[in-house]
């Protein structure tokens, strides 16, 4: 996401000289990008780019705070200012639901934080530096009140929202919307919810606020309002985000409630818009602040030994620059001995371990500053063994070219698809720390797999996959067997898929003499080149599968062709038409008459009829040029043959 910040804005968060042509050439090496500059009432105003894991940077203070710690980096001065803040007294800040004059009850599961204080204000237009900067970050001004909210929002980062007080009803109860209800949003617009949302009920059934999302035409803001109730929430940012696209209302509130904010926010917030609402609303409490926060979201803490810096980066930092960036980035740092005890702050979330430290180090150190040096060794140049990158791509692209589309299917696979490869989920390897219930085994084979993308694509009335990827096959007290296998998957006819399989051992310069499709069943047939398999082809349920094991076709593909020397003679072909016997496989004839006589070079199916094939047969003498009189004898060989073959298969039924 995007967000838009001023230069004068930033600059009461951040003391310093710089440019902001400066200032966007150092935060954008070493932290937020800012896309672009723009010019807008009279101020320069940054469009910087924001990644969701960094949601802590997603506002002027949050830019400020990277800012402090990058430009001193860079040997330009700049300092992280205090901001001004509500300073509540021991008794004005209270956690029990009770001493608040509104009765406020909460699912916390819905809504882990919330906070709240009643104000009493004077309504009126927003002074003109307020409005200004509002329309310089893109939001209509509308009043004092509305604008404060939306200025806590861009400064602090965290959405708030003012009801009126005297509209808003006694109790205030924060559920799940049922299915079904409906509720206007305080644009006018009337929506069905789906159930599950979150919403505030007054106790009577009515909805006062989408929370999180946008408020409601029945609690908003009026002329006349003269008490609000300043409202900030941390709720479940899954169904934020759920209820905002559902729904279509996306608000800039939706926007970052949907992308796990900092609960430890909200009070930052509430304390700074009550102190807008002192200078600009001449507002006055009228209740304590109430704080419902029965789990709070407690710091980590990340014990960092200082030589991991060198041994990830290559270089020598001094500890004091290491404390220094740290600290600038609002972590604290107990130091003993080689070993820093770091506290990240809440709104890090993104600090887990001690690599994460270091890449921040290196990122504010500099990643442009570290030596490019060669390493001492030679590069690797050998393949590692069975892989051959080369050939893969040459074999996809050739795929690609026959109309075969390429696919990447999940490793982990649900029991049903594991249990469609033949053998039962107890036999595949189970994982333990599972993505979810279609995630669970390491999958034996591709085949279950590409059969469902097919079934999700029935529209589509031809459709062959392939992929190349890995099995996993269990071994006893071992990690699995990770074997590399190329399999395809059609829906077009046995006969086109076989053509194509035989078209790929051809591209990979794979003699046909040495190559043999054996059937073993109706269904099913052996790919062997020199008496080893390779692969296997299987039909049925509409399918036809090819699949390699991808090392043993490694071992038998070249990368050019065997020199033939071209005859000097030429062949006489001719076409042969058989009625073939049931219970005979085509395979077997087109092998057997290869091997009848010398003089039959080939023997190709050029047609096939019900149980009609025609045969397409080259005959060629080495030695000199054949004769009308030498294939004579040789056909009725083959007639023979097929009269013999007949035969042979009546006598078995």
């Amino acid at each position: 996401m995007n967000i838009y910040v001023p230069h004068f804005w930033l600059a009461d968060h951040l003391e310093t000289d710089v440019s902001p042509e400066d200032l966007q050439k150092h935060l954008s090496l070493r932290g937020p990008s800012i896309e672009r500059i723009e010019d807008k009432f009279g101020d320069r105003v940054y469009e910087i780019e924001i990644t969701t894991n960094r949601m802590d940077t997603a506002s002027v203070r949050g830019v400020a705070r990277e800012a402090s710690v990058i430009l001193p980096q860079a040997h330009i001065p700049a300092k992280l200012k205090s901001l001004k803040m509500f300073k509540p007294g021991t008794r004005q800040i209270t956690h029990d639901p009770q001493d608040f004059p509104l009765n406020i009850q909460v699912d916390h599961k819905l809504c882990p934080r919330v906070t709240c204080v009643i104000l009493r204000v004077k309504k009126g237009q927003s002074p003109t530096w307020l409005s200004t900067r509002l329309e310089q970050v893109g939001i209509r001004s509308l009043d004092n009140i509305i604008d404060i909210t939306n200025y806590v929002m861009t400064e602090i980062g965290q959405p708030t929202h003012a009801f009126d007080a005297d509209r808003v009803g006694k109790t205030l109860v924060i559920r799940p919307s049922k299915k079904g209800e409906m509720l206007v949003t305080l644009d006018g617009k009337r929506h069905t919810l789906p159930g599950g949302d979150i919403v505030i009920d007054n106790g009577k059934g009515e909805i006062t606020d989408l929370i999180g999302i946008m408020g409601t035409a029945n609690s908003v803001v009026q002329q006349d309002t003269t008490r609000i109730l300043f409202f900030i929430e941390h709720a479940d940012p899954a169904r934020i985000r759920k209820t905002s696209m559902g729904l279509a209302i996306r608000t800039n509130a939706a926007q970052l409630n949907e992308k796990m904010l900092d609960p430890n926010l909200v009070m930052d917030a509430l304390l700074r818009g009550i102190a807008l609402f002192q200078e600009v609303a001449d507002a006055e409490l009228e209740s304590p602040i109430l704080d419902l926060y029965p789990q709070p979201v407690q710091e980590q803490v990340i014990s960092f030994p200082l030589a991991k810096t060198h041994e990830y980066l290559g270089i020598d930092i001094s500890s004091k620059v290491q404390k220094n960036i740290l600290e600038g980035l609002g972590c604290q740092i107990t130091h003993k001995k080689d070993v820093f005890s770091i506290t990240v702050p809440t709104f890090r979330p993104d600090l887990e371990i001690p690599v994460d430290i270091v890449e921040e180090i290196a990122r504010i150190y500099g990643y442009h500053n570290l030596p490019s040096t060669l390493m001492d060794t030679r590069l690797p140049t050998a393949y590692p063994e069975d892989t051959n990158f080369t050939l893969e791509h040459d074999m996809k692209q050739f795929l690609a070219a026959l109309g075969w589309q390429e696919v990447y299917t999940y490793s982990a696979v649900s029991k049903n698809l594991a249990e469609q490869s033949g053998k039962s989920a107890e036999k595949h390897i189970k994982l333990q720390n599972q993505l979810n219930d279609d995630h669970v085994y390491l999958r034996q084979s591709l085949v279950p797999s590409h059969e469902e993308i097919i079934a999700n694509n029935r529209h589509l009335q031809d459709l062959s996959l392939f992929e190349l990827a890995n099995v996993y096959i269990p071994r006893e007290k071992d990690l699995p067997l990770e074997d590399l296998r190329l399999t395809l998957t059609s829906t077009l006819p046995y006969r086109v898929v076989k053509g194509h399989g035989e078209a790929l051992l051809a591209h990979l310069f794979i003699p046909t003499s040495l190559t043999e499709w054996k059937q073993t069943d109706d269904r099913h047939a052996e790919i062997l080149v020199d008496g080893k398999q390779i692969g296997s082809i299987i039909h049925g349920n509409g399918h036809t599968v090819v699949g390699f094991v991808w090392k043993a076709l490694l071992r038998v593909a070249q990368t050019h062709p065997t020199y033939t020397p071209i005859s000097p003679y030429s062949p006489i072909v001719e076409d042969l038409t058989f009625t073939i016997p049931d219970g005979a496989r085509v395979g077997d004839i087109v092998r057997e008459l290869q091997h009848l006589h010398i003089i039959i070079q080939s023997v190709d199916v050029k047609d096939m009829y019900k149980k009609n094939v025609t045969f397409s047969i080259k005959y060629l003498r080495t030695d000199q040029q054949i004769a009308t009189g030498d294939v004579e004898p040789v056909r009725k060989q083959i007639v023979q043959y097929m009269i013999d073959k007949k035969a042979k298969l009546i006598g078995e039924i």
